[in-house]
Formats: structure tokens, C-alpha cells, sequence
């Protein structure tokens, strides 16, 4: 029982994170029982995603990454760009926590953007090369903070949200949720250490379902989203991209505090991505420690200043594009590796849920 829960808690605590901020907005753009659908859609979709890719983890009796799968699994040419696929998606996602963090400061100090935006990232950057058990621990509190929100908004609020439950849904709304809903729930990372869980466990005579682990650690996320979703919009019915910039209206000791959980969960998140960026460059790709350090102090900063400063339009692309991609790649190996798979008839509706949102996603950000 303790290694099953300790893996939905792995599982749920990845997948939530900096992505509920942009659900709010969707779902209000297309009303809250198409949102519902979407939410419960979505959460399958990644249910699936998650077997397959314990599937594959499980194939080697070592412990993995996706790079090393993407060149066991795919020809030498799609390896290496699934490999580059992965560390640019990570990248994006510091990106997006740059930008929420300067909307975030905004609603507890006076700072100017580009002084709360440098403070940030200097605070942030510094801990990316901090010792792995301060990080675990920092991990545990990012996730806390964000369901605190969560709380906090639900309670600052009565009544039901003023949105309709339906809207009109014209083709460009019907594929809007697809990248900020493959950002909310991207938690591939967190399989790896569920394997390590139940492997450590089997021995011990406590082994557990990985199967039902999995999904109850991805559908957790989808009850935290639609309490999330409901507060705000009850509150705020004309919401914000980033939602919590909606809310200025509240006392200034909720906003406050709103605000503080706010940082302390992206800037967990920031190092925690930040520190997997550069254990990814160097024990991976093979890439020199210093460039891996340079790059992930860089990068993200360099993309905020080039012009990636919207929070929904940058992790619309995150999700669609680079998550869409992994999605794709992630079949692709699996269908490789079990090519008689009970579960090989989800392979076209699932190759075209990822397609779908990296056509939108792209053409989106080229137009």
C-alpha cells in the first residue's frame, strides 16, 4: 500500500503544475461542460501515454530517460531529433515560469517587470545546482503551494461560476484546449520513479499495480483542475490567461498570499525542470557541463527577451508542439516494441489527438 500511494502521489504532484494557471481561460472560452469533457478526454489520452511509456522503461531492467529509449526504439535520424525534441520542451516550460513569475511578483510587490523578471531567474537559476535531496524536498513544497491555491480560490468565493455551460464552439475554440491541456498533464518524468517503486517493492512481497497507480495519479490532477477552474471562474467569470492576475479585486492579504504560493510553486518547478535539463545534456547527449550549465541559465532568458512573454501563446506551443512531438515519438516506440499489443487499436485515435494539437499549435504561432 505504501509504494502504490507513494507512486499516485509521484504521478499526481508532476503532472500538476504551472499548466492549471491557463485552464480557467480555456474552459471559459468554450463553456464548462465541454471543458469538463476536455479535462476527462485529456486525462485518458495521457493514462495511455503513461502505460506505454512504463511499457518501454520496462524493457531494459536499468534506469532510463527518453533519450535513450528514442535511440533504442527509432531510427538514428527521428532519435536525434526526439532528443532535441525533449530538451527544447523543457526549456519552453523555464520560459513559461519566467513569464508567470513576473505576473505573480506583480501582485505582491511594486518591483518593474524587468527587475522581478531578473531577481527570478537569478534566484531560480542558483538552485538548479542545488544538492538532489534539497530538490526533492522542493519538490514536495511547489506542489503544496499550488494546492493551496487551489484551496484559497475555492474558499475566497460562493456560489456558481457565471460562465455558461455551453458555448458556441467554432473550429478554432474546438482545438484551443489541446496544447494547454498536453501541458497540464505532461507528467512522463514521474513513471520512472513509479518503476523504481515497484521494483523496489516487488522483492519486499508489497508489489502493487502499476496500472491502477497510474491512473489514479492521473486523474487526481483532473479533480485538483476542475475545483481550480470552478473558484476562479466563480470569482473572475472574465479571467485572465494566467488567472491569478484576475483577481486583483480580492483583499490584499488574499492576494498576497495568493501571490507568494504562486512564486513558491514556480520557482520549485524552475529549478527542479532546470536541474533535469542539465543532468539530460550531459549524461545523455554527452554534452560538456559547463555547456549544459550555460545553456540552462541561458536559454530560457534569451527566449523571454526574443519576444516569448505570453503566457498562453508560449505554453500553447510548449504543450502542442514539443509535448504533441514527445506524444508521437512515445507511440511510435512503443508500436516498435509491441507490435501485437492488446492496446494497439488506440494507436491511430492517439497518433491523431498529437497531430492534431501540433498542426494547430504551429500553425497558430506561424499566423
Amino acid at each position: 500500500m505504501k509504494g502504490f500511494t507513494l507512486s499516485v502521489g509521484l504521478l499526481a504532484g508532476t503532472i500538476i503544475g504551472a499548466g492549471i494557471f491557463s485552464l480557467p481561460y480555456v474552459i471559459n472560452q468554450i463553456g464548462l461542460i465541454a471543458g469538463v469533457f476536455y479535462l476527462a478526454f485529456f486525462a485518458f489520452v495521457y493514462f495511455l501515454i503513461f502505460l506505454m511509456y512504463a511499457a518501454l522503461l520496462q524493457t531494459s531492467e536499468e534506469e532510463h530517460r527518453f533519450i535513450f529509449l528514442a535511440r533504442k526504439f527509432l531510427p538514428k535520424h527521428l532519435a536525434g531529433f526526439a532528443s532535441l525534441t525533449a530538451v527544447l520542451d523543457l526549456i519552453f516550460t523555464l520560459t513559461v515560469y519566467l513569464i508567470l513569475a513576473v505576473s505573480f511578483l506583480g501582485l505582491i510587490t511594486d518591483l518593474p517587470p524587468l527587475v522581478a523578471l531578473i531577481a527570478f531567474w537569478f534566484f531560480g537559476s542558483v538552485f538548479i545546482f542545488a544538492k538532489l535531496s534539497f530538490q526533492g524536498a522542493a519538490e514536495v513544497l511547489g506542489t503544496l503551494a499550488i494546492l493551496a491555491i487551489v484551496v484559497l480560490v475555492f474558499f475566497s468565493g460562493s456560489g456558481l461560476p457565471d460562465v455558461p455551460l455551453f458555448r458556441e464552439i467554432n473550429f478554432d475554440k474546438l482545438l484551443l484546449p489541446f496544447g494547454p491541456l498536453l501541458f497540464a498533464y505532461a507528467g512522463r518524468v514521474a513513471i520512472s520513479r513509479i518503476i523504481g517503486e515497484y521494483r523496489k517493492e516487488k522483492p519486499a512481497g508489497r508489489p502493487f499495480s502499476m496500472k491502477k497507480a497510474i491512473f489514479v495519479g492521473t486523474f487526481i490532477p483532473t479533480a485538483v483542475y476542475l475545483i481550480f477552474v470552478f473558484g476562479v471562474l466563480r470569482l473572475a467569470p472574465d479571467v485572465s490567461p494566467e488567472a491569478l492576475s484576475s483577481l486583483s479585486f480580492l483583499p490584499s492579504s488574499v492576494l498576497s498570499l495568493l501571490g507568494a504560493l504562486g512564486i513558491l510553486a514556480v520557482w520549485t518547478s524552475y529549478f527542479m525542470i532546470g536541474a533535469d535539463v542539465r543532468e539530460n545534456l550531459k549524461y545523455d547527449l554527452k554534452i560538456p557541463k559547463w555547456v549544459g550549465s550555460l545553456v540552462v541559465l541561458v536559454f530560457p532568458l534569451a527566449l523571454y527577451f526574443a519576444g516569448f512573454q505570453e503566457f498562453l501563446t508560449v505554453l500553447s506551443l510548449t504543450g502542442g508542439v514539443f509535448l504533441g512531438l514527445e506524444g508521437i515519438f512515445i507511440i511510435a516506440m512503443w508500436r516498435r516494441a509491441f507490435p501485437s499489443h492488446r492496446l494497439r487499436h488506440f494507436v491511430f485515435p492517439l497518433y491523431l489527438v498529437f497531430f492534431l494539437a501540433l498542426i494547430y499549435s504551429l500553425g497558430g504561432f506561424i499566423l
